[in-house]
């Protein structure tokens, strides 16, 4: 008697991965696969390096001091280093200060170096699948905008202050797939986990050219706009159809069958180019709930997929949607682009941060601050 097969109804909204298919999306996996259509891109490995369990201790400390000798050379307007302040600026800081945690990392910050020579100078980071976005804001800002890297102790900022990478780092949440976000793992079986720190050099990007795209059972279902702004010049249908085409053309061709350990159900990040007629290949994420969906939901997802492969006794052909749906905000009301709080609003407030602003002036908080920073950076 044959097995019954479930039919595309009974499909779950998620695909059960397997713990080899996840970590085929490490860049470390797909890059040389890649390498032609992916910007240019450095790997630390921390296992390689032999600094593992330093930097995991470094990073599961509490307290916002950054490894010895990793910024860059000050320049005229530096923030004092502590051992400039003279003697009697601050009494009731004595004790702690000669109790102040030191973090030596020195091969780890002579690898970071060399990718940023690498790299001409700059660098986007993430820590194996999560890229720091919700501790942007730590960093001054510049005209190249967020997650701007020039130095090591830039790295370090930005990964002591982000609850995104700490995803990454658990062996149970790393591997999770379907619905549900598992509980932290015990602390032996998070050290198991390979650490790599992914250092892509940094360009100046168009953000309105930034889509993600969704595969299911290796079918191209889906591409959403990554930024949550309104752009008039995405609204056409001829761009829009460009858009369309172009990715369509790059996973046909470059990506669908050529990296088969990742399986048939992932999501890409992808750049086009200003005439969009090309892409580059930015990222690569598990088809799971832990990556962002964006403008769509994973149920509406899904829906898209049952429908687009639902038989013809099912579903008329002008009700099957055409592959791939395209998401891009439509209207400045649209609520993704109307949204008053910032992106990871929620995040952008380290604990230190809201211990120290406790009895002081904001002009007190600011200089508290800049001085615990530096004393992160000189201790």
């Amino acid at each position: 008697m044959p097995i019954p097969t479930p039919t595309m109804a009974e499909q779950p909204i998620f695909p059960t991965l397997t713990p080899a298919q996840i970590d085929a999306t490490r860049t470390s996996a797909w890059l040389s696969t890649f390498e032609e259509i992916t910007p240019k891109t450095s790997i630390v490995d921390l296992d390689n390096v032999g600094e593992k369990d330093a930097f995991l201790e470094w990073l599961d400390a509490d307290s916002i001091f950054i490894p010895r000798d990793s910024q860059t050379q000050p320049g005229p307007s530096h923030v004092p280093r502590v051992e400039e302040v003279e003697p009697g600026d601050d009494d009731s800081d004595t004790d702690s200060d000669s109790e102040a945690p030191v973090y030596h990392l020195p091969k780890l910050n002579e690898a970071i170096r060399q990718a940023l020579k690498d790299r001409n100078g700059s660098v986007f980071p993430k820590l194996n699948w999560s890229a720091p976005k919700d501790a942007a804001f730590i960093l001054p800002q510049t005209s190249h905008g967020p997650l701007h890297c020039t130095s090591p102790a830039d790295l370090y900022l930005l990964l002591k202050s982000s609850d995104f990478v700490s995803h990454g780092l658990d062996p149970v949440r790393a591997y999770a797939s379907g619905e549900s976000i598992p509980e932290e793992s015990a602390e032996p079986e998070r050290r198991s986990l390979p650490v790599e720190l992914v250092l892509k050099e940094y360009v100046d990007v168009n953000p309105s050219r930034e889509m993600r795209c969704f595969v299911r059972n290796n079918v191209l279902i889906g591409i959403s706009q990554r930024d949550s702004n309104f752009y008039d010049h995405l609204q056409s249908e001829e761009t829009r159809a460009r858009i369309c085409d172009t990715i369509r053309s790059l996973w046909e061709d470059e990506i669908r069958d050529q990296h088969p350990a990742m399986g048939v159900d992932y999501t890409f990040d992808v750049y086009l180019n200003p005439k969009l007629d090309d892409a580059l290949i930015i990222d690569i994420n598990p088809y799971r709930l832990s990556t962002d969906s964006l403008l769509f939901s994973y149920p509406e997802l899904h829906s898209i997929f049952t429908q687009s492969q639902a038989p013809v006794s099912e579903i008329t052909e002008q009700d099957r949607p055409r592959l791939p749906v395209l998401k891009v905000i439509d209207s400045a009301a649209h609520p993704e682009a109307s949204r008053a709080a910032p992106a990871y609003g929620g995040n952008m407030m380290p604990l230190e941060m809201i211990e120290m602003s406790q009895g002081r002036s904001m002009e007190e908080f600011r200089d508290a601050w800049q001085d615990a920073v530096a004393r992160g950076m000189t201790e």
